[in-house]
């Protein structure tokens, strides 16, 4: 497969965006196996320098705007990726970043037409304290980055040190870029962006003048914000679908005869199956209440929390039958995210964790 790169890294808060700055300027060819005749893949994420700014005291990435290039089938769709760094002017905001997803570049101005609503992005809980003071947590403590790379999109997950503090820290997902879409939709380009981010904070109430997109915006944390429904709306709310079994009980829905409906489960024995052997895991699709079923999250996967341990490795038998791919196994990376925003939220099972793909196997 060479449509991808998986980096995993040990940097800082203070110089989190010049690591990613870094992995995607280093990025210019997709590993590949011309021995299972794969070509090479070119990356075709840039930095945009001119945009990008440093913080005048440490000269470290204050503020770092990419750009990628969606492309399904012959149809392109450029975009762009803006990640800000609070913490370079206010101590206490020492674990997040705010993400936008940003559209129509003019060059001359240096200015977007289109500017999604920013998104708060946390791997660390910033207001927490002990004995009514703040943990040894800085800008300047690790942070723990796994990332995935391809053309389309980028996933990672940042986990603030444990170290600093057992309690404080968070491991936290983001997504932005297209999904993959269905086969009968293979021309959905122009609005096939999608940003989403895991926050401790609670989401605003209502949109943050100039992004406000109606009624429906959505704020990226507890909803999956899209750069455009089929009838051109922009940065709407979606929701994940995703095959599960019910949530554990006083997470699932209430029926007024039934009552809680949830599954009961066995602390220490809901594992893999004892019939197949095997953990279920699930493409995560991506759903609008009124355009229904997009689309999925390109090469993540939604794995049930029970049984399984951060950072395991989910190793994927491929279908002998799919000749797109020449690899026979697919190795993805679990993470227990556990943000107290995040996409699950508003799913049908909020006790599901998320792996994306680490490597494949020939």
């Amino acid at each position: 497969m060479a449509n991808f790169k998986y980096i995993e890294k040990i940097t800082t808060s203070k110089e989190l965006l010049d690591t990613i700055k870094s992995e995607i300027e280093q990025l210019t060819n997709y590993t590949f196996n011309p021995a299972a005749g794969e070509t090479q893949e070119k990356s075709t994420w840039t930095v945009m320098t001119d945009l990008t700014k440093k913080d005048s005291a440490s000269g470290k990435t204050s503020e770092l705007v990419l750009k990628g290039i969606s492309k399904i089938n012959t149809e392109t769709k450029e975009f762009y990726v803006k990640f800000v760094n609070p913490g370079f002017t206010n101590p206490k905001e020492h674990s997040s970043l705010t993400v936008q997803v940003l559209t129509d570049y003019n060059a001359t101005a240096k200015t977007f037409a289109t500017e999604g609503h920013p998104v708060n992005f946390e791997w660390a809980d910033e207001k927490f304290v002990v004995n009514g003071k703040p943990t040894d947590r800085t800008i300047d403590k690790p942070v723990y980055l796994y990332m995935n790379v391809m053309n389309n999109r980028l996933s990672l997950v940042a986990v603030g040190d444990p170290a600093v503090h057992f309690e404080d820290y968070r491991k936290s997902f983001l997504y932005v870029g297209a999904l993959k879409p269905f086969k009968y939709n293979m021309d959905d380009v122009v609005g096939n962006i999608m940003l989403t981010a895991g926050a401790v904070s609670t989401e605003p109430t209502a949109p943050i003048a100039p992004h406000d997109y109606g009624q429906y915006t959505s704020f990226g944390n507890n909803t999956l914000q899209m750069l455009a429904t089929k009838s051109g709306i922009r940065f709407q709310k979606h929701y994940p679908a995703f095959i599960t079994q019910a949530p554990q009980p006083g997470k699932a829905y209430s029926d007024s005869k039934l009552g809680d409906t949830g599954l009961l489960l066995e602390p220490q024995g809901f594992n893999a199956s004892a019939w197949t052997r095997r953990y279920h895991l699930s493409p995560i699709y991506v759903v609008h209440g009124y355009d229904g079923y997009r689309g999925s999250l390109d090469a993540c996967i939604a794995v049930s929390k029970n049984n399984i341990l951060h950072l395991d490795e989910l190793i994927i038998d491929v279908d002998p039958s799919d000749t797109t791919k020449k690899h026979k196994q697919e190795v993805y990376r679990y993470f227990d995210h556990n943000t107290e925003q995040n996409f699950m939220n508003y799913s049908a099972n909020v006790k599901m964790g998320v792996a994306f793909l680490k490597e494949v196997r020939y």
